[in-house]
């Protein structure tokens, strides 16, 4: 019986703990962008901004995201940058 729960509390903290990759903890940080949270106080509310400005929120979040990888000394996904909107 102790060797059953033992090896289920093994198996429980071998297991993927879920939002723990770098990646994942530089996107929750990104919401914290001085930036990113700028252009969401905008938005707040506002439903003409909302529709105008979704893609700047979503550029300013991965903008925040790359250089919180970068500050960790990671390469974010891909190889190629991506095109920035006009």
């Amino acid at each position: 019986m102790r060797w059953t729960a033992l090896c289920l509390l093994l198996l429980a903290s071998c297991s993927g703990g879920g939002g723990n990759t770098p990646e994942e903890a530089c996107a929750r940080q990104a919401d914290n962008d001085p930036a990113v949270t700028e252009a969401l106080r905008k938005e707040a509310g506002n439903l003409d901004y909302q529709w105008q400005a979704g893609s700047q929120v979503r550029a300013l979040r991965q903008q925040a995201t790359i250089r919180c990888l970068r500050a960790r000394g990671l390469a974010p996904k891909g190889g190629v940058e991506a095109p920035r909107q006009r």
